[in-house]
């Protein structure tokens, strides 16, 4: 089970940097040989449109973010408030970080970022947590033990 924050499928879905959107399709192609359950907070789609619309027109936005809902098991607010404010006590990350952490507690899932703070913070709280531009190898590695 896995959390990858908005960061990673932006680097995927734009090319941004070539090196950051090779790690991100890479990734994501070995998450699709495998039976991974993907987990998203309930903000997943927001963040990820609000992104992509500044690059895409809305029908195109829509589009990706309904085959992206396929692929993913979303987390309600209600289940995830309390252990996100947690989080943000205890990191004094962003809302948005302490949502994507939570979930990966929740879920005991490893959380794949391409966000260095989110990266340390989930660390702090104890999560499983690779930065993927940062620590490629060893994310694709981990993976292939799950």
């Amino acid at each position: 089970m896995i959390v990858i924050d908005t960061s990673v499928f932006t680097d995927f879905l734009i090319n941004f940097d070539s090196n950051r959107h090779s790690k991100a399709r890479s990734l994501l192609d070995k998450i699709s040989e495998k039976d991974f359950i993907i987990y998203e907070p309930f903000l997943f789609d927001v963040e990820l449109a609000g992104i992509l619309r500044r690059r895409y027109d809305e029908r195109t936005t829509s589009g990706i973010l309904t085959d992206l809902k396929d692929k993913i098991e979303v987390i309600g607010e209600p289940s995830l408030h309390e252990v996100a404010l947690s989080i943000a006590m205890r990191t004094h990350g962003r809302a948005i970080d302490s949502y994507f952490i939570a979930t990966a507690k929740l879920t005991n899932s490893i959380l794949i970022t391409n966000d260095r703070m989110m990266n340390e913070n989930a660390r702090k709280f104890g999560i499983e947590s690779y930065c993927l531009f940062k620590d490629f190898n060893k994310t694709i590695n981990r993976l292939k033990k799950v």
